[in-house]
């Protein structure tokens, strides 16, 4: 063996500096390898991956409540036609006082439909400065409409439990802000022929939603707690001659209870007897209820006009 042979390495790394092509087998390995990790991180983060999170900008409007104000009822005056024609400065101002409590927190303070709540709204809220794109138009009879009905597309709400001037002298302060159609005398025919707005109307009270739930959870609570005690005195040991003919002859003892503390009260046993006999089975009773006798309704009815209180 030749003992002066020169060792020299495997791989030459300064010749590789002078000839980098010879790297070029190397890079499927390492291109092999950092597939391999990517793909197990890939995997391993697959659920955070794929994971979609939508910013909403805007709130679900649907699951916005308004509540309506506590309010006695009366009757809302007739609306003074000449007045709409030719609104008085106070009646301008009232109108200005009513748009900032109603309107401007959409449409804006100058009716740009530039208001606060504007960013959120798609459509935007309406521009009363422009002449065109209005839904019902420009006209006193059409925006006075658009108050009435809403435009459900537009997202535009209704504002029917205004009263009638109130909302006419809202529609007298917008037209301050641009140049606006005339009053005409067919606007105001128009006007009176579809809402009878120089007609006085009765207003119902309005209360609260969240007081008429709390109202109607109460009544519901006493409704169920009488009808506990209906209940318990129709299945007494000692029960009488009037809870055996309603054991008999009734199929659901629940709707019996109902069906007389919403018809019977206040009403003679005739109006009763007809009611009943109409639709038994609505009634709580079985079909067979209307072969009783008149001794036994009359006992049927006294029975449940002394226990139902």
């Amino acid at each position: 063996m030749n003992q002066n042979k020169k060792l020299e390495d495997e791989i030459k790394f300064k010749e590789l500096l002078k000839d980098p092509l010879r790297l070029f087998g190397w890079i499927f390995p390492y291109f092999f390898i950092i597939l391999l990790l990517f793909g197990i991180y890939y995997v391993g983060n697959l659920s955070n991956i794929s994971f979609n999170e939508q910013i909403v900008s805007a709130p679900d409007t649907t699951n916005i409540k308004k509540e309506i104000p506590l309010k006695k009822g009366g009757t809302m005056p007739a609306v003074d036609l000449e007045l709409v024609k030719n609104p008085t400065p106070d009646f301008i101002a009232k109108g200005k006082e009513l748009f900032n409590a109603n309107c401007k927190s959409c449409h804006g303070d100058s009716g740009m439909g530039d208001g606060p709540a504007a960013a959120m709204l798609n459509p935007k809220p309406r521009n009363f400065h422009a002449v065109d794109g209005w839904t019902n138009g420009r006209n006193v009879d059409q925006m006075y409409k658009t108050l009435q009905e809403g435009i459900t597309k537009n997202g535009m709400a209704a504002y029917e439990y205004l009263p009638k001037l109130d909302r006419f002298e809202i529609i007298s302060y917008i037209r301050t802000f641009a140049q606006f159609p005339p009053v005409g005398d067919d606007q105001l025919i128009n006007l009176d022929m579809n809402y009878q707005v120089s007609q006085s109307a009765t207003v119902p009270s309005t209360i609260p939603v969240t007081l008429a739930q709390t109202k109607l959870e109460e009544e519901n609570s006493v409704q169920n707690m009488k009808y506990l005690q209906f209940q318990l005195l129709v299945n007494s040991t000692q029960a009488s001659r009037g809870a055996e003919v309603v054991k008999n002859y009734s199929i659901n003892l629940k709707k019996v209870f109902t069906s007389y503390s919403r018809l019977g009260v206040n009403k003679n046993i005739d109006n009763y007897v007809s009611v009943v006999m109409t639709n038994p089975i609505n009634a709580g009773f079985k079909p067979a209820v209307v072969q009783l006798s008149k001794e036994d309704w009359k006992i049927l009815f006294d029975y449940l006009k002394s226990s139902i209180l």
